[in-house]
């Protein structure tokens, strides 16, 4: 054995990935649950990689690192960042080998052909306010004994409900709320102990009875045109996309699968695809493309630093 091992034959049993340096792959995310440590961790062995991840929601960091040439090799994101990015033909197809990537995502969320193919969504999610006490949310802002507001930390969703509300003339009592912000691995299925919280619905949770509470939220994946490792990051997505990975890590998170090939028993039906038809979407926030100056607009017209 130690003769052909010389001669440059692998003994039997031994990879050849064992004598390769791993491929370095640069991603972004917008958020740490997109793309968790535990599942970097496995996805190195198993390909051979080895990923430098950025965590930022820095949208300028994200343009300069989309736009340069080399760029990073795969962003996590919200839909409607990669929307934008799309628009300005920055976006590669990742539709997979033959489709493949696109076959296993439900209908629902494929509203581009194949062909422009440009995000490939993970998750999605149908928040909605709720209050302990499961008063209206204009009872909710009256009632001084409930002084508190738990709201995603996303800007383009904070501004569309200040905006709204203010529309409806509820800013002036929703400002006299202390305003706390949640990361999505914050957001829980239970009611807070006080206050009001959003949060991601469920079949057990019923729908909110005020118009404009409730907000369509879907996260994915996207590769740069100008990354120089298309097909690494294609295979990234290929193995994280698998049901083995996606039902081993759903549960974990407050998300709901996009893929229809997602059908463990494991996972309830509320947490699949096709739920999402079971719901009313009508009234729902959906936000088709990022405000670059939603933080800006924050601060200027609602004194909100995020």
């Amino acid at each position: 054995m130690g003769v052909g091992f010389l001669h440059g034959v692998l003994p039997q049993g031994i990879s050849k990935s064992y004598f390769v340096s791993p491929q370095k792959i640069q991603v972004l995310t917008t958020d740490e649950i997109l793309f968790p440590e535990e599942t970097r961790q496995r996805l190195e062995k198993e390909l051979n990689v080895k990923f430098s991840v950025l965590i930022t929601r820095d949208w300028d960091a994200i343009i300069a690192n989309t736009v340069a040439s080399p760029a990073v090799d795969l962003i996590f994101l919200p839909s409607f960042w990669a929307n934008t990015l799309g628009r300005q033909n920055l976006l590669a197809n990742v539709a997979g080998p033959r489709q493949e990537l696109f076959q296993r995502v439900a209908s629902d969320f494929t509203a581009k052909p194949r062909e422009d193919f440009k995000f490939l969504p993970f998750y999605w999610m149908k928040t909605s306010i709720k209050s302990t006490t499961e008063e209206s949310f204009p009872d909710f802002l009256k009632n001084k004994k409930e002084p508190i507001l738990f709201l995603l930390a996303d800007e383009d969703l904070l501004l569309k409900h200040f905006q709204i509300w203010k529309a409806q003339g509820l800013w002036d009592l929703v400002a006299q709320k202390k305003i706390l912000t949640l990361q999505i691995d914050q957001m829980s299925r239970d009611i807070p102990l006080e206050g009001a919280m959003e949060m991601s619905l469920s079949q057990d949770i019923p729908e909110a009875t005020l118009d404009q509470l409730s907000a369509l939220l879907i996260w994915g994946a996207v590769i740069p045109v100008n990354s120089l490792k298309k097909d690494k990051a294609l295979e990234v997505l290929n193995t994280l996309t698998t049901p083995e990975y996606q039902e081993r890590s759903l549960l974990k998170t407050p998300f709901n699968s996009t893929f229809s090939t997602v059908t463990s028993n494991e996972i309830p039906l509320q947490r699949r695809a096709q739920f999402i038809r079971d719901l009313k979407l009508k009234d729902t926030i959906i936000l088709e493309t990022k405000d670059q100056d939603a933080t800006l607009k924050l601060r200027t017209d609602f004194n909100f630093i995020l």
